[in-house]
């Protein structure tokens, strides 16, 4: 479909519409709907109401040539572009300076902390859900968003600068599509005007499992939405600052020595603060916490050596008399999960096991308790 910017459309598959502010690439358009909001939308999916042509004709007998709101987008070198908008009455483009370094606004509760999250709306009507990228630090964000299907076939999703405390609408995903959601590879720099705190560049890929988008408890409330939403953390310096505030001593002591061992110690719950009540142990299988350099394996190589270490230490934990355990496995595709599990419905004589704490570890850990 031959869609342009300035284009009035609506929407296919959606109620409403907006107006098209930039062309991203082929296939796709940002459309500023009726909600202000800026949506990056399949030409295939919009429907043109009226062409931009038609728009400035109108515009000009009314007497209003106001089209700040249409932005220039750059487009990919193989992009054909209709050029009817270079008329006098298009905008002026962003200078360099502009677009890397935009005018912000600063959360003092936020500091120098980065805070990022990867987040899923629902939609209103026609199911799916809105994927959000948010931004709730101090700092501009370059990103780059990839994602990498089931045949690691990988492709940019969105670019671009994010400025400090925004969030922008990268990609939707229906509810038929949720099955084949790819892995999503985010690569973030953080940087601002000005003197300010180097950050480390993220890179980070997030793998969901599709069972969690049918679950209304994954949903929970947020500050970045009037309604529930599905949030991932990217990374979240606060959080991390507040925890190691209100850790005591010895706890604190016991986070050094771990980091100088290298080891995984075993997590303490406390009631009111006082007398120990029971003690879990925590242990990883995450293959990069189990090895230095995977790169060459398959996954069933991989599979094998997590499982190896996984009848290891349950083995330990049986023989040692602990209580409580938790395997941190993680969600990506359940593979691992579903294998430790049917180790665990094995011995069901000896133990039982259950999701571990939500709040804890999500969906990623399994809690076995001994008899």
């Amino acid at each position: 479909m031959n869609v342009k910017v300035g284009d009035t459309v609506r929407f296919l598959n959606d109620v409403g519409g907006g107006k098209v502010v930039g062309i991203i690439d082929r296939n796709t358009a940002m459309v500023l709907n009726d909600d202000e909001f800026e949506v990056p939308t399949p030409m295939s999916e919009l429907v043109v109401v009226e062409s931009a042509s038609d728009n400035r004709l109108r515009e000009n007998r009314s007497g209003n040539t106001d089209t700040n709101k249409v932005k220039h987008y750059q487009p990919d070198s193989n992009t054909d572009i209709d050029t009817e908008e270079s008329g006098n009455d298009a905008p002026a483009a962003q200078s360099i300076e502009d677009i890397f370094y935009p005018m912000v606004s600063f959360d003092k509760d936020n500091g120098d902390s980065l805070r990022e999250f990867l987040a899923f709306v629902p939609k209103a009507k026609n199911g799916g859900f809105d994927i959000y990228l948010i931004n709730d630090s101090n700092y501009n964000v370059l990103y780059n968003i990839i994602a990498t299907n089931a045949d690691d076939q990988s492709e940019s999703e969105a670019v671009g600068v994010l400025e400090a405390n925004t969030k922008v609408q990268f990609s939707t995903l229906t509810m038929d599509s949720v099955n084949l959601i790819p892995a999503y590879t985010f690569h973030l720099t953080f940087y601002r005007k000005g003197v300010f705190k180097v950050k480390e560049p993220l890179s980070r890929t997030i793998e969901m499992n599709p069972v969690k988008f049918y679950k209304e408890t994954s949903f929970v409330k947020n500050d970045f939405f009037s309604k529930n939403a599905m949030m991932i953390s990217l990374i979240d310096e606060r959080a991390a600052a507040d925890s190691i505030e209100n850790m005591s001593e010895k706890d604190f002591k016991a986070l050094v020595n771990q980091k100088r061992q290298g080891e995984k110690t075993e997590h303490k719950e406390f009631k009111s603060g006082k007398a120990t009540q029971s003690q879990i142990v925590e242990v990883d299988l995450h293959i990069h916490e189990l090895l230095d350099d995977f790169r060459g394996l398959s996954n069933s190589e991989m599979l094998e050596i997590q499982m190896k270490k996984f009848n290891e230490e349950l083995e330990k934990a049986m023989h040692n008399g602990t209580k409580k355990i938790v395997f941190i496995h993680g969600v990506g595709a359940g593979v691992l999960k579903l294998e430790i599990r049917r180790k665990l419905d094995q011995m069901k004589k000896k133990l039982d096991y259950q999701d571990a704490s939500f709040k804890e570890y999500g969906y990623g850990a399994t809690l076995v308790r001994f008899f």
